[in-house]
């Protein structure tokens, strides 16, 4: 039996960067059960690959896709802008976008990979969690917080210190100076930090703020 699944934009919030008015792509189902996946630019069946995807996407990125193919298996939806997995590892979801955001802190470098876990972030920690790094945010009705880069390693790095700020084990000027220097040992090939390695803290399942009402 074939089903129909529709993956639609979501709000960004207010610090969100690089995924703003990006549309993932949605999944339908075509003649015969051959489910095809739709974008904005050409269609493509679900047997293409990741790597056919982007072959026209900058190599660094390309690089990437093959790196979290792997690692995760080929994405959920695959469009011309951009790849997504959900569900993968850790993650609500790890999205690749062809696009880049040129990124200075600590060092100069472009964004473009996004990763997402569930965690709450009290309002009065959100200025915090702004000056500690403009590349994490948080979507507070969905519950969700992420972290964009270049390399998986790096958003592990600033998930884990966004919650050492969230829990108050750090002020963002501390985050700041540890992720500097953290990240660039890792770049001289220094890999032994646990902060690189994976999450240091658990996925919070109810971490959702749907609001209340207003009275009208």
């Amino acid at each position: 039996m074939s089903v129909t699944h529709r993956i639609r934009p979501h709000d960004r919030p207010r610090l969100a960067l690089a995924l703003a008015a990006t549309s993932l792509a949605a999944c339908v189902s075509g003649p015969g059960g051959t489910t095809r996946m739709e974008s904005a630019g050409p269609m493509v069946t679900a047997r293409a690959t990741a790597s056919a995807m982007v072959a026209a996407w900058p190599a660094k990125q390309r690089e990437t896709v093959a790196l979290m193919t792997a690692k995760y298996g080929e994405p959920t939806v695959m469009g011309d802008r951009m790849l997504a997995w959900y569900g993968n590892g850790p993650f609500v979801m790890t999205a690749i976008a062809r696009d880049e955001v040129v990124h200075n802190f600590p060092m100069a470098h472009v964004d473009y990979l996004t990763q997402t876990v569930k965690h709450r972030v009290p309002a009065d920690k959100l200025d915090d969690l702004n000056e500690y790094d403009g590349s994490v945010y948080f979507h507070r009705t969905r519950g969700e917080l992420s972290a964009q880069c270049d390399v998986e390693e790096m958003n592990f790095l600033a998930l884990n210190l966004a919650h050492d700020v969230i829990m108050s084990k750090r002020t963002p000027a501390d985050a700041r100076a540890f992720y500097a220097k953290t990240a660039m040992a890792f770049k001289q090939g220094d890999k032994s930090s646990p902060y690189t390695r994976g999450l240091i803290f658990q996925s919070e399942s109810n971490a959702a703020d749907p609001d209340r009402p207003h009275p009208m």
